[in-house]
């Protein structure tokens, strides 16, 4: 999208206050922003106070968004364009399924376990995020690849490795395992009635609870939507050589701690470092008049929360 810059003459004033006003009306209806106004001032001045306005006030709302001025259609009309990231920063959203197959063995947790197997099953089947255990994944290349060296250095080091075999098959069996568990409907499809059935007896419990009635309503808001639907192509960032999609950095795994998880970890951080930049969600609106909604992140800021909420749970699960 090409984005106005600076340049040594203003652009005529009559189309281009044209254009940015008629602009500004559509996206204040869209964002029900009250606008104030700055007919009394000067161009290029009332294009300036009006945009500040704007984008102060589009900013007061849940999600950060940037405000751009735009050219759009064959005769390069001026409009208003919102733009929206999410950045992951540093964090890796990696899921670990071991500690929720270790909680589901005693019979006092199955409440709860219901709960998070319905989470992790939407997450799963409706959201998309990747299983490290289906085929042609990242994450699954990255339990190949580990796999491969350690049985290398278990045939030259037979006696070394034994607490590390035991390590290797339960991320394999227990990942088979939790893997048929999270495709089955069945959790998914009783959420509603497990979360109205259930009486929290604890902060812990109340975690689930909250948790649960947070991705049922996720799902209901955005039924058909999935993790991957607002990544940007490739060939919209500066760099046209490959750089690291979603999958690199939001999987389920298997455990999240011992032998295997520590190498998995670093040979991750150290292929991402390899890169100054990673394909993130994002998603652009320009307000020439053909939307009647408004288009943001609001999808992927709710999952993303939710994945990070359920991994503080999973990770302190005894």
């Amino acid at each position: 999208m090409p984005v106005c810059e600076p340049a040594k003459r203003l652009p005529e004033q009559s189309k281009t206050e044209n254009g940015f006003f008629q602009s500004a009306i559509h996206l204040a209806e869209l964002h029900n922003l009250t606008l104030s106004d700055v007919s009394g001032y000067a161009y290029p001045y009332n294009i300036l106070l009006a945009h500040r306005e704007i984008r102060t006030k589009l900013n007061r709302q849940p999600y950060e968004t940037e405000l751009l001025i735009t050219e759009t259609g064959k005769d390069r009309q001026v409009a208003l364009a919102t733009e929206q990231v999410y950045e992951v920063g540093n964090q890796l959203y990696y899921i670990p399924v071991i500690p929720l197959y270790r909680f589901l063995r005693k019979r006092e947790n199955r409440r709860c376990s219901a709960l998070l197997l319905a989470v992790m099953s939407y997450l799963y089947r409706e959201a998309g995020v990747p299983y490290y255990r289906d085929e042609g994944w990242f994450m699954y290349d990255e339990y190949d690849m580990n796999k491969e060296c350690f049985l290398e250095c278990l045939r030259e080091n037979p006696d070394d490795y034994e607490e590390d075999i035991s390590d290797t098959l339960r991320n394999d069996i227990c990942g088979d395992i939790m893997q048929r568990k999270l495709y089955n409907p069945y959790h998914l499809q009783h959420l509603g009635e497990n979360i109205a059935r259930f009486k929290p007896a604890n902060p812990f419990e109340e975690e689930c609870q909250l948790i649960a009635q947070d991705t049922l309503s996720l799902f209901h808001d955005f039924p058909k939507c999935s993790i991957f639907q607002n990544i940007a192509p490739p060939d919209e960032y500066d760099d046209n050589d490959d750089i690291p999609t979603p999958e690199t950095y939001i999987a389920f795994i298997g455990d999240g701690k011992g032998w295997v998880y520590e190498n998995i970890e670093r040979s991750v951080n150290d292929y991402l470092g390899n890169y100054s930049q990673m394909a993130l969600p994002c998603r652009t609106q320009v307000f020439d008049g053909t939307d009647n909604e408004v288009k943001n992140l609001e999808f992927e800021y709710r999952l993303f929360e939710i994945i990070e909420n359920l991994c503080n749970i999973l990770f302190d699960l005894p």
